[in-house]
């Protein structure tokens, strides 16, 4: 069954040498079964927002089956403008990640309205760290007020997972990703709560390797069907990978 990833970490682990170059993604990725994957900049995160992001556009460039998600960083909003306006429109982009300093604090609404505002003409999805209720609930303030982007909650809210699928539950523009606590009664329950189709599989490698986020699809007990929207369809539909990109 075709896998894709859509979380990825370029750099920042914690090991010199891994995950740094698109040659050394893609081996990891084919030893684990995943074809494709969409890749966002640590340098970008960690540091700055416009070179680290055009670091990475050179590296998916040259590599098939990775893709990029632009990081614009809310405590460097003018550099992450700046990097919105070069790099968004590229083809090798499909999507765009709001992030601050702390991952684990909720981001501010205020000084995230500038950067969503500035992503409305591309029209690419939006991922949003969710590793707790309280970066869910902020995440679902931001989906209802821009309800003209899509949303995808990386990590579901962690360990408060129900709290991620009440927020999807109540907001149609919220998709989730499967990343956060191992816990295998989270997927069925998202599925009754808002469907396979808007669930995306996605692991946080390298820090988490995808191989506990596969078993968890796998150990859940979810149908054929749902398991190959998750790992595939859902992915491809939203960033448009089996289309052609202008």
């Amino acid at each position: 069954m075709p896998v894709v990833d859509v979380h990825v970490h370029l750099e920042g682990y914690g090991i010199p040498g891994v995950n740094q170059t698109g040659a050394q993604i893609r081996e990891f990725m084919s030893v684990r079964g995943i074809e494709r994957c969409v890749i966002m900049s640590s340098r970008a995160a960690q540091a700055d927002p416009l070179s680290g992001n055009h670091i990475l556009k050179h590296m998916v460039e040259q590599q098939e089956g990775l893709y990029g998600c632009l990081v614009a960083h809310l405590n460097r909003v003018d550099a992450s403008l700046q990097a919105i306006r070069d790099l968004l429109s590229s083809r090798y982009f499909v999507s765009v990640a709001l992030i601050s300093s702390n991952p684990s604090v909720p981001l501010q609404p205020l000084v995230a309205d500038e950067v969503l505002n500035a992503c409305r003409r591309y029209q690419k999805p939006v991922m949003l760290h969710t590793p707790n209720a309280a970066c869910v609930e902020a995440g679902l303030h931001l989906a209802k007020t821009y309800n003209m982007h899509k949303f995808i909650f990386l990590g579901m809210g962690g360990s408060d997972w129900r709290t991620g699928i009440a927020a999807a539950h109540q907001s149609v523009n919220i998709h989730l990703e499967t990343s956060g606590a191992l816990d295998r009664a989270k997927l069925p329950a998202a599925i009754e709560a808002i469907g396979s189709h808007r669930i995306l599989f996605g692991s946080g490698m390298p820090t988490l390797d995808p191989v506990a986020s596969l078993g968890l699809i796998e150990d859940s007990g979810i149908s054929v069907v749902e398991q190959r929207r998750i790992l595939n369809d859902n992915a491809a539909k939203m960033f448009n990978l089996d289309g052609d990109q202008e």
